[in-house]
């Protein structure tokens, strides 16, 4: 059996990754993961006006061989 972890920066980009190695015989374990990476915050002089959200979607993948 093998096992791998895959990532990507957008849920679209996950997707497509799983569907294409579901093609080639993989199976996905369990739900998906997302984690955020980074925060950043933006001010305009001393006025918090936003904070920009940098995250991570994986999904665990297993081949039976």
């Amino acid at each position: 059996m093998e096992q791998k972890v895959i990532t990507s920066s957008s849920p679209s980009g996950l997707n497509e990754k799983i569907k294409q190695m579901v093609a080639e015989g993989w199976e996905p374990v369990g739900g998906h993961s997302v984690v955020q990476i980074n925060a950043q915050n933006r001010y305009s002089g001393l006025q918090h006006k936003d904070t920009i959200y940098e995250s991570e979607y994986s999904q665990t993948m297993r081949k039976n061989d």
